[in-house]
């Protein structure tokens, strides 16, 4: 099996091509063939990129809305990078994917480092990891969902809210500049001027005196606020193997609209 045909196609280059204004004649055939190429992805090479498009279709765009919540992936936690966080206002999840082709070597490590940004972490494997993973987990708050055969997604064990090891700094290093400094002058009504090279310090400093639990809630009302309202207007027309890509790429109206012309010309 040439799994190089997996990775030239599921990737951004692929939404990169399909919002040009003239897609290049050689790329039309991969259109075609997208929808025949993913479902041999579900059933030989179940790789990365299936378990997070899966995950996106069922959560997001079923259990959750694009209106109120928000996907993100390769978060970056102290030292590890979460695979797929869920946000919304009531209810957030971060999930770290091992797949077939993973080992379980830094499972553990990762899970503590999440755990100081979310109260709620989810492991999802295949059957064939399922008995190691609950192993390593059956003492734990961690929740394990199951990619079946099936390609459905099974909660076999429920994750239970942990907010023990939440930490200010993993929360505040997830904000880009602007957001701190929106969230900190709103919060405080007494904020010191201080130098460029000193505000980043002084603002967590700040930061840290908010309760965590509240703090948490802070962050990710903040992280809400980076969805794409584009995406509630034209992603369900996206086919379904493409989702995730094209959620990825935060496209604008005119991008959009050009994607979607591409790929009807293509199907």
């Amino acid at each position: 099996m040439d799994k190089s045909r997996f990775n030239e196609w599921f990737n951004k280059k692929t939404v990169i091509e399909l919002i040009k204004p003239q897609v290049a004649e050689e790329f039309l055939d991969g259109i075609q063939k997208s929808e025949e190429l993913y479902k041999e992805l579900a059933t030989s090479y179940r790789n990365e990129f299936f378990y997070k498009n899966t995950l996106f279709n069922k959560y997001l765009l079923g259990t959750y809305s694009l209106n109120t919540s928000i996907a993100m992936s390769e978060i970056e936690i102290n030292k590890s990078k979460a695979d797929f966080a869920l946000i919304n206002r009531k209810k957030s999840f971060v999930i770290e994917i091992k797949t077939d082709l993973d080992t379980l070597d830094k499972l553990i490590y990762q899970i503590e480092d999440y755990y100081k940004v979310f109260s709620m972490v989810y492991v999802l494997t295949s059957e064939n990891y399922y008995y190691q993973v609950y192993r390593l987990t059956k003492d734990t708050n961690v929740g394990i969902m199951v990619l079946t055969q099936k390609n459905a997604i099974s909660v076999r064990k429920q994750a239970t809210e942990d907010y023990s090891k939440l930490s200010h700094e993993s929360l505040f290093q997830l904000l880009r500049k602007n957001e701190y400094e929106r969230l900190i002058e709103k919060q405080f009504d007494n904020v010191p001027e201080v130098k460029p090279i000193f505000k980043y310090a002084t603002y967590q400093s700040m930061f840290k005196k908010i309760e965590l639990i509240k703090a948490q809630k802070l962050v990710f009302n903040i992280l809400l606020g980076r969805k794409n309202k584009n995406d509630v207007e034209y992603l369900n027309r996206v086919p379904l193997e493409l989702r995730w890509l094209v959620y990825q790429s935060q496209l604008n109206k005119e991008k959009f609209e050009r994607l979607l012309n591409n790929l009807q010309g293509g199907f």
